[in-house]
């Protein structure tokens, strides 16, 4: 790629791999220098189905690098039935799961991008198949086709396309070891052709039962004491593992400009395949790596020593390092700057078909840290790499990558059966991001899930990061929470100033919460008269905008019916009279009618309104009974008339009883009924002395309520008349929003509504707080927003759920203290939020850029078919017998064959005519009859090589150890290549057996 618009950026990374769930633990491992790969005790092995005959043989090798929690996948998130869920491949669960976390770590909400992303993914054969079917009665239940297809490879990358809603190429990527190398090859490919905006490139491998070893078999790739010695002298072999790795492109000029993280730059990438010219098709090619290595490098446009760090397929194979070496050699060149080699196999053995993806993780990792890990298991470096003399070194030991400029680095992955992958990286210097600017008032942080239960995962995960992060920005998180991540029906939002803050009420658990099974109701409750307070609504107004035209408006629209100007008192230097009824009323009009509108304006829709007292008007201008210019003249009036009534005081008590005799006389009246435990009585000064008298008597809680009047009493008598007379001119309309009545505690008629008698007799009347709280409560009501300052209405709220229905109970305050008013607010649109998703947050959630969070926390449950160990092969199949040593007796020991009819027939009888004394031709049918099973049956009788019949090399290697258990020898690997037909073997085993020399 020789111009920036064809380089491919490496915007989020992603990785489950033995001891590592994720990219940070991966990268400490390495950089700690630690293996993964751990022994397996008898007892797992046991329960992993191996039977006690092979497990404890010499030769089983009890090691393994274990992926944990592969039995436990979040079926909810996406859409299965946990019977489903029990038969989908482990591989495609963790696949999908990690998909969502790539995709968060890039700030992506798949629900709501334009982006076209591609998927390019590969897995291994599903083992998990074999247990599933086993399990006829899940078979039976869901169906062949549902078992199938849940585990099919076919369908790993379309599911992730289908269940993430991704609509770019969605294409399964299979070249075995280098599947996961080739994907993101491919994904580089679509990139540039413009097919898809970014895309998730990678791979996964499980096998399971994960615990159950394996048996080591002379001349094979596999480890004899499960440990893979990239490099060294001694190696000889690796062991397969589990794990899997993605990684999100996106071309870099697009992630440039859309703010992503830059982990590192693909330049360059290639595949190709060895072709024949090679041993054997699992056999690798010098001349093919080094075709691939060539092609990247000349499409990257680097120089072949501006490589400084190589990680290699490095498999800890004597026979597959020394190619690779020489393949780099030829391919980079001797001469130039150093440059190191390593393989991360040492530390988490050979991943198999994810092997090629986390070996370019790991590589990125290295550009971006700049810094190598060391390769482990390395005591003295091969002497046959010839490394000495040249620029290549293996990194041994950790170190910084020189220099402070642009750095580059290849990734290898080579797959049996020839495919071979190479991908050139170069380093990104991102300019250094400006501090955040510390947020211009409090900002909702919003969160949501697939469950209540992984909501309180998502509070505890961001409650961690924000507390283990102090220099973040509020802002930020606040961003990247609204735009970056997939709204789930489970909804939570808080509004906070500071971070210490939204630490504590995450951990508290003090956010509100919203489903979209449940009710969307939320109840304006409007303050009443006794909790104004000095310059109400400031530092509100001083912080937002539309709340002050809001106040303005309603300010203006009340001066014009009192001699003094309600403003005076909302300044932070103005003398509040608390007392004054003339003065409180038209004030707290005003200011709850601007909050009201102002959260209304926000996109918080009230689905009731009700108020206490005074609180009852405001609502009913809010809800279309009145307009703003006839209330405002309707509360000055109001407030002037009930100022002018003879004055009385009001006393709130715990219950009633001391009072009875007062009540009947009617010497005293109930004023508000406001909840069980609370009742505010009303009357003469000297009926409310007696009242605190009876009340210190009895024990019972009391205060006196700092008032000027009795209200709702018969002392407003005078006023409800003059109110009355007033109102009966005016034109009154029915609530568009449902009214609760303070009087009846019900709904508000239309009748009510337009009656002037219902608002004089208003004065009068008791309010009915509790009554009104209890029929909203019966109505699914749990979501309450205080208009007005203070906590009064809704500690009144609280109290009228009583402790059982107080769990589901959720309050915003929109004026609370006076320290905190912009946060108040801001905490009653995040109430609207979490109920209705649809409320626009973007004055409390933007910032210039988005930043890292926690992914998504997926509620895990076990979702498990116990494995079978292999493919269960038939217990009955013929097996060869051996021929009896010159004065010993045959051997009983031997496995099975594997043979097409199980019946013991599949040998071929030797040929008389060859003419072979008894105990050779005893051999030969022996060998004749294990040829067989390898080949069929007519290459028994056909004298060719074995790889001439078109055997390979793994089956050789089989078919090797199989001749070594039938006759107890040890028979060469290297005397099978060079004479391999049947009657060249059946020579060197009658040699071995008679310890003569062999006819070869």
């Amino acid at each position: 790629m020789e111009s920036d618009d064809e380089l491919i950026a490496i915007v989020s990374m992603e990785c489950r791999v033995p001891q590592a769930a994720n990219v940070e633990e991966f990268w400490q491992k390495l950089v700690n220098g630690e293996s993964a790969v751990r022994d397996l005790a008898d007892p797992e092995v046991a329960s992993a189905g191996v039977p006690a005959e092979q497990r404890s043989r010499p030769d089983y090798v009890k090691r393994a690098g274990v992926l944990e929690g592969v039995a436990e996948f979040d079926s909810a998130y996406f859409g299965y039935s946990p019977r489903e869920a029990d038969v989908l491949d482990v591989q495609q669960r963790l696949m999908l799961e990690s998909s969502v976390s790539l995709l968060e770590r890039a700030n992506i909400d798949p629900q709501r991008t334009e982006q076209r992303i591609g998927v390019f993914a590969g897995s291994a054969m599903s083992t998990y198949l074999f247990g599933a079917l086993r399990r006829r009665d899940l078979v039976e239940s869901l169906g062949e086709m549902v078992v199938r297809h849940g585990n099919d490879k076919d369908f790993l990358a379309t599911r992730i396309s289908y269940k993430l809603n991704l609509r770019g190429p969605s294409v399964n990527v299979q070249t075995a070891c280098s599947t996961g190398l080739v994907a993101v090859h491919s994904a580089v490919q679509s990139l540039l052709l413009n097919e898809c905006d970014a895309a998730i490139a990678g791979a996964a491998h499980v096998r399971v039962p994960q615990e159950s070893g394996y048996r080591h078999q002379v001349g094979g790739v596999l480890s004899p004491d499960g440990v893979c010695r990239p490099f060294d002298s001694g190696a000889n072999g690796t062991l397969f593992t589990n794990g899997l790795g993605l990684v999100l492109l996106k071309r870099l000029r697009d992630a440039i400009a859309d703010g992503d993280e830059v982990h590192a730059v693909i330049a360059g990438s290639a595949v190709n395949n060895d072709g024949a010219q090679k041993v054997s098709f699992t056999a690798p090619s010098v001349s093919g790596q080094v075709g691939v290595l060539s092609d990247a490098l000349q499409v990257s446009g680097a120089k072949q020593t501006d490589i400084s760090y190589i990680e290699a397929h490095g498999t800890g194979t004597a026979l597959g390092d020394p190619i690779e070496i020489e393949a780099i050699k030829q391919a980079y060149g001797l001469d130039g700057t150093p440059c190191g080699i390593g393989s991360l196999k040492g530390n988490f053995g050979h991943l198999n078909i994810a092997a090629g993806i986390i070996g370019l993780i790991k590589a990125a990792l290295v550009l971006k840290h700049r810094y190598v890990p060391p390769t482990i298991n390395v005591g003295e470096i091969n002497p046959g790499l010839e490394l000495d003399g040249s620029r290549y070194f293996v990194t041994t030991e950790g170190q910084p990558l020189d220099g402070d400029t642009e750095t580059w680095a290849g990734v290898s992955a080579f797959g049996m059966g020839g495919t071979n992958g190479h991908v050139v990286l170069k380093s990104f210097e991102q300019a250094p991001a400006e501090p955040a600017a510390p947020a211009d008032g409090p900002s909702i942080l919003t969160f949501s899930a697939r469950s209540e239960e992984a909501l309180k995962g998502q509070a505890a995960a961001l409650a961690q990061h924000l507390a283990t992060h102090p220099d973040g920005s509020l802002a930020e998180y606040a961003y990247t929470l609204r735009e970056g991540r997939t709204r789930h029906p489970h909804r939570a939002s808080l509004a906070a100033i500071d971070r210490t803050e939204a630490v504590a009420r995450l951990k508290a658990g003090r956010y509100h919460r919203g489903a979209e099974a449940e009710p969307d109701e939320i109840a304006f409750v409007f303050a009443g008269q006794g909790t104004q307070r000095q310059a109400m609504g400031a530092v509100l107004a001083a912080n937002d905008e539309h709340f002050a035209r809001r106040l303005d408006e309603a300010t203006a629209a009340v001066n014009e019916h009192t001699d003094f100007d309600v403003t005076t008192y909302l300044r932070p230097d103005s003398e509040l009279d608390g007392i004054d009824t003339s003065v409180a009323q038209p004030l707290l009009f005003a200011v709850e009618h601007a909050l009201a509108t102002a959260l209304i304006d926000s996109g918080v829709q009230p689905r009731y309104v009700f108020g206490h007292s005074l609180g009852e008007i405001v609502a009913a201008t809010v809800a279309g009974v009145f307009d703003l210019e006839s209330a405002a003249e309707l509360v000055a009036t109001r407030a002037r008339l009930m100022g002018r009534c003879e004055t009385g005081a009001m006393l709130a008590a715990d219950r009633l009883e001391p009072f009875a005799d007062l009540l009947d006389d009617t010497s005293l009246v109930v004023a508000a009924t406001n909840s069980v435990q609370q009742y505010v009585l009303s009357g003469t000064h000297e009926a409310i002395d007696t009242a605190a008298a009876r009340a210190a008597e009895a024990g019972a809680h009391h205060q006196r309520l700092a008032t000027s009047h009795a209200f709702h009493s018969p002392l407003m008598r005078q006023a409800a008349a003059d109110f009355l007379e007033f109102l009966k001119p005016r034109d009154l309309r029915a609530p568009a929003i449902p009214l609760v009545s303070n009087i009846t505690g019900r709904l508000l008629t239309e009748y009510e509504a337009r009656s002037p008698h219902y608002w004089a007799d208003h004065l009068l009347r008791t309010v009915d707080f509790a009554e009104s709280v209890r029929t909203l409560r019966e109505s699914g009501v749990s979501r309450f927003i205080e208009i007005g300052p203070g906590r009064s209405m809704s500690n009144l709220v609280r109290a009228g759920f009583g402790p059982d229905a107080a769990p589901a109970l959720q309050l915003a305050q929109a004026l609370g203290e006076r320290e905190h008013e912009d946060e108040s607010f801001a905490d009653a649109v995040a109430l609207g939020w979490a109920t209705d998703c649809g409320v626009p947050l973007e004055k409390y959630a933007t910032a210039p850029r988005m930043t890292s969070l926690p992914t998504y926390a997926f509620e895990r449950h076990v979702h498990w078919v116990e494995p079978t160990l292999g493919f269960a092969a038939d217990d009955h199949a013929a097996e060869p017998a051996a021929p009896a040593r010159p004065g010993a007796s045959r051997t009983a020991e031997s496995v099975a064959t594997g043979s097409h009819d199980g019946d013991g027939t599949t040998g071929t009888p030797a040929d008389d005519s060859l003419d072979l004394d008894e105990p050779t031709a005893e051999i030969r049918r022996v060998v004749e009859q294990i040829f067989a099973g390898f080949l069929g049956d007519a290459a028994a009788a056909d004298d060719r090589g074995f790889f001439e019949l078109g055997g390979n090399s793994l089956m050789a290697i089989q078919l090797i150890n199989k001749l070594r258990e039938t006759f107890e020898l040890d028979f060469s690997v290297r005397d099978f290549y060079e004479k391999s037909s049947v009657s060249s073997t059946t020579d060197v085993i009658r040699a071995l057996l008679t310890e003569e020399p062999a006819r070869v």
